[in-house]
């Protein structure tokens, strides 16, 4: 197997402890390289720096190639994916991943093109006979099902926008010249305690920050509410004499700053909850709330 743009090697480990005979590195960060290689080398046949658009490897090297979410990194992504039909054996698999643009949350500078699902199918086609594309959802963990079936988990279990579409934030395309490509079916994975931790803990201060938000504009609206009282009492009073005049102008100048500041706490409230990070722990809000 191989891992194309290993980073600093996890997928290494991963693909060797499902049973791989042989798992090659690749990735053209050379820090990335020396990293994997002191935490995963053991494991590794071997791992290399290199551009997935010029393989330092040979032809026909592979049974399996594997490279999630590298793709939308790459100029001309149409000779990287030519580099790994080349390494591939005649019944090799290529399983390659993009991000979806039409539903991830936008604005990575590192990437060049993200490809929407048929885009993906299309530009893997050109290399391959057959393509099968998958989909893969972001929840409290993560779901990977042909692209064809509709998502099976409750809706309040994402921990991503779905915007709507019913699009996937993720498109895998399983790859082969074979006549019959392997089934991946569909599974749920979950992460670690430290992943379930770090989501709850967003949560929760997202959670904090809206409560004191709502809090802080509820005083401010009271307080305005209670100054414009105190205002129509100072206009009443203000026939009494002219010594009135200057209680009315400390009103009116208190009154300004109350409203100044409601303002600003309303514009505070108001970024929060169409903030990226409020949008995306919305449905973990709705889960705990069940």
């Amino acid at each position: 197997m191989l891992d194309a743009a290993c980073g600093v090697g996890y997928g290494i480990e991963i693909l060797a402890a499902a049973g791989a005979a042989g798992v090659t590195g690749v990735d053209i960060d050379p820090a990335a390289v020396e990293e994997s290689k002191s935490r995963y080398g053991e494991q590794a046949k071997e791992i290399v720096e290199g551009d997935l658009r010029k393989l330092p490897l040979e032809d026909d090297s592979f049974d399996v190639v594997v490279s999630f979410e590298t793709i939308e990194h790459i100029d001309h992504p149409e000779v990287a994916l030519a580099e790994l039909r080349r390494v591939l054996r005649s019944d090799g698999v290529l399983i390659i991943s993009s991000p979806n643009p039409e539903v991830y949350l936008g604005g990575n500078e590192h990437h060049v093109h993200e490809f929407r699902p048929e885009e993906l199918t299309q530009a893997v086609g050109a290399h391959f006979s057959n393509v099968a594309l998958y989909r893969q959802d972001a929840w409290a963990g993560s779901t990977i099902q042909p692209q064809n079936e509709s998502a099976a988990l409750d809706e309040s279990l994402r921990t991503s926008d779905p915007k709507a579409t019913g699009e996937p934030p993720y498109s895998i395309a399983v790859a082969g010249d074979d006549a019959a490509l392997p089934d991946l079916g569909g599974f749920l994975a979950f992460g670690d305690v430290f992943d379930i931790r770090w989501w709850s803990e967003q949560l929760a201060h997202s959670d904090g920050e809206t409560a004191a938000a709502v809090e802080r504009e509820a005083q401010t609206q009271k307080r305005l509410q209670e100054t414009a009282a105190a205002l129509l009492e100072a206009n009443q009073e203000l026939a009494q004499g002219p010594l009135l005049e200057h209680r009315l102008a400390e009103l009116q100048q208190k009154h300004d700053e109350l409203h100044q500041q409601h303002s600003e706490l309303s514009q505070h409230y108001r970024n929060l909850v169409t903030s990226k990070s409020w949008r995306i722990t919305a449905p973990l809000r709705r889960l705990r709330n069940r």
